[in-house]
């Protein structure tokens, strides 16, 4: 199952019915936006609107819909055990309890008026009673929708590799249509301000539309008081609630969590893993929010798994995506009710939305051809005897800090640093070809940004800082290996032995640069390179071809070519093993 479609039901009610006020608010917006044509443009649009929206199974769809969406969103609110939430959360919590107050008032005015006052809501009467007096409220409505709905959206598609891969042309459509929508208001509002004023006009509009009389307009505002009452005192039972669910949990017996290389805790039964983490600030990865979407909270059962209850549909869904073994489970959905000791199997830093569908896939391992870069500092041994801790790790942190940028420029991650060296892999999204590539203009960029660091470093150190470097392409085996708080996503396999060798071997041949011709045949600039040479390389068996290079600057100016084919992610069915 995509990890878009799971969850319980009640996530997928939630997510089917946000959609569809999402669809009806953005085709809302783009009529408002048509105002910036002319009125007669946004009333035409709007006949073919309400031909959906205001007919029988448009408006039973819409209706429920509103209120599956705010009833389902208020049940969530009032299960919650704490507010300690990521930031996004709570701005779209807040926004989400503040668009009733602004929304409900608005459609007493539209469709209650029309339905039972026989008004015509149209946009020259909803122009003629809004702009100016009212201007402001509704500016204010439009951009808490949009952003409620934007949040929402983002943290679910976000876990999709096709949404980022259109992240820049939808980001572009988030800023420019509620832009418009307000442009369109404000130029058709002016422009009906400025025909009303006439009398006469005046008349002929109130008229057209069934204006409400005395009578009605009384009705109408006491309606929007009892709505905006009514969702208030909603809101206050929620509220009450929520203070005697937790004056009762507090009251029943604690238990004991114990978090390997982390506190113990003691918590009553009732809240989940992740919300006894949030509870205390135990840092706890959950890129989906703990919607059980992705895996990224799972922890694993140390002691205590026998007596917890079996996984429900939507966390056995998403760990078998994974292959998680049985002690592996996910903290949104775990609620205990007895000690239990746990370790969190993902660091909250080494997680995010880029790089959920890799860690799903590498949680049991992954083999993937990739490219390798071994970098090493050379002679740093003598330049660091003569000088304090301090002084060296100044030194080295700028050093890493510029070859650190260089290589995340060019797609690559740095696996691990090696005192003073490190590990860099490349083509984990994008392919072994286009990691290749990438390696090579990484090099390049290394060698120029030493320049840099050695003109800003050249009074502390004396003389300039050289690096060596080896890269080889292979298959490795990726994945998340480690013990408690010290797991994290690495690489295993022959080719990063073989890139240490040619490392090695760049000193001896007073070189900065050893590959394999592997690396320049897969970036396709094998024949603007130097000929490769045979040579044996401890620990291979058969002899292999390497290419040596003086400096990264010597590369051939054709490495720098466009990189838009090396942006395309890569089918998983082609680059990937998982491995149970």
């Amino acid at each position: 199952m995509h990890a878009l479609l799971r969850g319980d039901i009640l996530q997928r009610i939630r997510i089917g019915s946000g959609l569809v006020l999402f669809t009806f608010a953005a085709t809302h917006f783009l009529n408002h936006a048509l105002g910036l044509i002319h009125l007669e443009t946004m009333h035409e649009f709007q006949q073919w609107r309400w031909m959906v929206t205001r007919s029988a199974p448009g408006t039973f769809v819409l209706l429920a819909a509103l209120v599956a969406h705010i009833s389902l969103a208020l049940f969530k609110l009032a299960n919650r055990t704490t507010l300690r939430l990521p930031p996004w959360e709570l701005a779209q919590i807040a926004l989400g309890l503040a668009i009733p107050f602004f929304l409900f008032p608005h459609i007493v005015n539209t469709r209650i008026a029309h339905v039972f006052f026989g008004v015509q809501d149209n946009y020259l009467y909803e122009l003629a009673r809004l702009w100016p007096a009212s201007a402001i409220i509704q500016s204010t409505l439009l951009l808490l929708v949009w952003l409620h709905g934007c949040i929402g959206l983002h943290f679910w598609l976000r876990l999709s590799p096709a949404y980022r891969a259109a992240t820049p042309f939808l980001l572009f459509v988030v800023i420019a249509l509620p832009l418009a929508a307000l442009g369109g208001f404000m130029v058709s509002g002016r422009a009906v301000a400025q025909l009303i004023e006439d009398p006469t006009a005046f008349a002929q509009v109130k008229q057209l539309t069934a204006w409400p009389d005395a009578a009605a307009s009384e009705a109408l505002a006491k309606y929007r008081f009892q709505v905006r009452l009514g969702f208030g005192a909603v809101l206050l039972l929620v509220a009450t609630y929520v203070f005697w669910r937790y004056y009762r949990l507090s009251s029943l017996p604690k238990m004991v969590i114990k978090y390997t290389g982390g506190p113990t805790v003691r918590v009553p039964p009732g809240p989940t893993l992740l919300e006894i983490s949030r509870m205390h600030s135990i840092p706890h990865a959950s890129v989906c929010g703990g919607r059980a979407r992705c895996s990224t909270c799972r922890v694993r059962i140390d002691d205590g798994v026998g007596d917890l209850l079996a996984p429900t549909y939507p966390e056995a869904i998403t760990l078998a995506s994974i292959a998680a073994p049985k002690n592996v489970r996910l903290a949104c959905q775990v609620r205990p009710d007895h000690s239990i000791t746990v370790t969190r199997l993902l660091r909250p830093a080494s997680t995010g939305p880029q790089a959920v569908d890799v860690m799903e896939a590498d949680a049991a391992g992954a083999e993937r051809p990739l490219a390798v870069m071994f970098l090493d500092l050379r002679e740093f041994t003598q330049l660091s005897q003569s000088r304090l801790p301090y002084d060296v790790v100044f030194i080295l942190n700028e050093f890493f800090a510029a070859t650190g940028s260089a290589i995340h420029t060019y797609g690559g991650w740095i696996d691990k640093f090696l005192g003073d060296g490190l590990l860099a892999i490349f083509g984990q999204h994008h392919g072994v070809e286009a990691g290749c590539r990438q390696a090579l203009r990484a090099t390049r960029a290394i060698d120029l940004a030493l320049d840099h660091v050695n003109a800003k470093l050249a009074a502390e150190i004396g003389r300039p800082l050289r690096v060596g470097m080896g890269i080889h392409a292979g298959p490795l085996l990726l994945g998340r290996i480690g013990y408690g708080e010290a797991v994290d996503l690495t690489v295993v396999g022959n080719a990063v032995n073989v890139a240490s060798r040619l490392e090695a071997l760049s000193k001896e041949r007073d070189c900065q640069i050893v590959m394999s011709a592997d690396v320049g045949r897969n970036a396709g600039h094998l024949d603007d390179l130097p000929a490769p040479t045979t040579v044996n390389v401890r620990g291979v068996a058969d002899p292999m071809q390497i290419i040596c290079i003086s400096r990264g600057r010597d590369l051939p100016v054709s490495i720098l070519a466009s990189q838009e084919d090396d942006e395309r992610p890569i089918p998983k069915n082609t680059t990937e093993m998982t491995h149970a």
